[in-house]
């Protein structure tokens, strides 16, 4: 992470771990979607004909920034697009830059779960701390366990058939050449966990309490997401309170769904 003002260690890093939890549940011509991490809590319902996403109703529980809640009107560009299981061609729909990286993966997931006969589907990751700069990264769909990486959150160290991807740069063309269907599907879920689980080396709280009025980020992001476009990246401003850690009670995850 590039930070616009000097970074601050966690003092408990190396012991904690990373969760995320991702719930789909398919309700009479709707998706009902949540989405908790230590970072985000953010939930949506997708209406839909079975054919096309009709309306995206959305709402913030914890959000990183100020902008974040702009970014929920964005959702309503998509109204209209076919549901589609292809995380390919539901970004092709609109460019995700324009929106919450978090929403608009989650209404992707959405779409493609409006196309299950399944009433739930449900995604745990899990990402340790890294200790001598490597972890174990997992993720789980409906309890069974899909990937297992071995990482030093830049790149997968192993397995050997997975070895290789690199998480910024071109992953979504190189998983999509090993993996299909749900496999594809858990592998890019897990690629933004691992991508958000570097934040625990900072004692982001401490941050946003320090500097409350300068945005965390740096402008190397700008136009990488909706808060961070050039026109509202100088107002990303942090909010605090909202950082949570899930190491031991991933039970309390998506408890507001």
């Amino acid at each position: 992470m590039s930070f616009a003002q000097p970074p601050i260690p966690h003092p408990r890093f190396g012991s904690r771990i990373f969760r995320r939890r991702i719930r789909l549940e398919n309700r009479d011509g709707a998706v009902i979607a949540g989405l908790e991490d230590n970072l985000h809590a953010a939930r949506l319902r997708l209406r839909h004909d079975g054919s096309r996403i009709l309306a995206v109703e959305a709402q913030w529980l914890r959000q990183p920034n100020r902008n974040c809640s702009g970014a929920i009107a964005q959702l309503g560009r998509l109204a209209g697009q076919q549901l589609t299981g292809s995380r390919a061609l539901f970004r092709a729909c609109d460019d995700p830059r324009r929106h919450c990286t978090h929403l608009h993966d989650l209404l992707g997931l959405a779409a493609a779960h409006a196309l299950r006969p399944a009433p739930t589907r449900e995604f745990d990751l899990a990402v340790p701390d890294p200790k001598d700069g490597v972890t174990i990264a997992q993720i789980r769909v409906d309890g069974e366990p899909v990937h297992r990486w071995r990482t030093d959150l830049l790149q997968i160290l192993g397995p050997e058939e997975a070895r290789g991807g690199m998480f910024l740069r071109g992953f979504g063309a190189w998983s999509a050449a090993r993996w299909g269907g749900d496999a594809l599907e858990a592998a890019a879920v897990l690629q933004m966990g691992i991508i958000i689980s570097g934040s625990q080396r900072f004692d982001l709280e401490a941050m946003r309490r320090l500097h409350p009025d300068v945005a965390l980020v740096s402008r190397e992001r700008v136009d990488t997401c909706y808060a961070y476009q050039a026109e509202r990246i100088d107002t990303a401003l942090p909010t605090q309170g909202t950082v949570r850690d899930f190491t031991d009670c991933p039970e309390e995850l998506l408890r507001f769904l």
